[in-house]
């Protein structure tokens, strides 16, 4: 049984911020493109898993206003929340340990939805296996970058680059 994925698949602006400096994804939303949309949909038919760290986890449901994940199996990483209302099992001990034993069970794709401090940690610990990043045609100047802390060098392999209307999606494998 070959082992599952975990995959970083998210958006930044070109200049590689992940969200706005109050953490709001805004920018975003002002770009119709149903290429992207498809592409999306067909990313997430291929996991069955989604982790997240506790602001990910509150800022999704905030903006959704109901969890928007119920579908899949799902994680929150976090030392203050104790328990959800939703279909979600909140993990608090060694997420890197916890990571490892997920990846060695039967499953399609693990998304990690967010939290840049446990992308950091995860790629620290060769845990990440690929990113999937879309830049959107925009400059914010500022904001929340994709990576918490400063890594030494993460090589990685160029698998894909793909254009969806003024969307580009890169496609990275990360090199163990």
């Amino acid at each position: 049984m070959a082992e599952r994925q975990v995959i970083l698949y998210l958006a930044e602006s070109l200049d590689g911020f992940i969200a706005e400096k109050d953490g709001g994804t805004g920018f975003l939303s002002k770009f119709d493109s149903s290429a992207q949309d498809a592409a999306y949909q067909d990313f997430y038919s291929s996991i069955d898993t989604v982790l997240m760290g506790r602001m990910t986890y509150q800022r999704k449901l905030h903006l959704a206003g109901t969890y928007p994940y119920s579908d899949k199996e799902s994680y929150v990483f976090s030392t203050t929340l104790h328990d959800t209302d939703d279909p979600t099992t909140v993990v608090a001990g060694n997420i890197p340990q916890f990571v490892r034993q997920l990846k060695g069970k039967k499953g399609k794709g693990i998304w990690l939805v967010g939290g840049a401090d446990i992308f950091t940690d995860l790629l620290k610990e060769k845990l990440i296996d690929k990113l999937i990043i879309t830049i959107a045609p925009v400059l914010l100047g500022d904001g929340v970058s994709l990576v918490a802390s400063n890594l030494t060098d993460i090589p990685l392999k160029l698998l894909n680059a793909k254009q969806n209307d003024q969307f580009v999606t890169l496609t990275y494998e990360v090199l163990k």
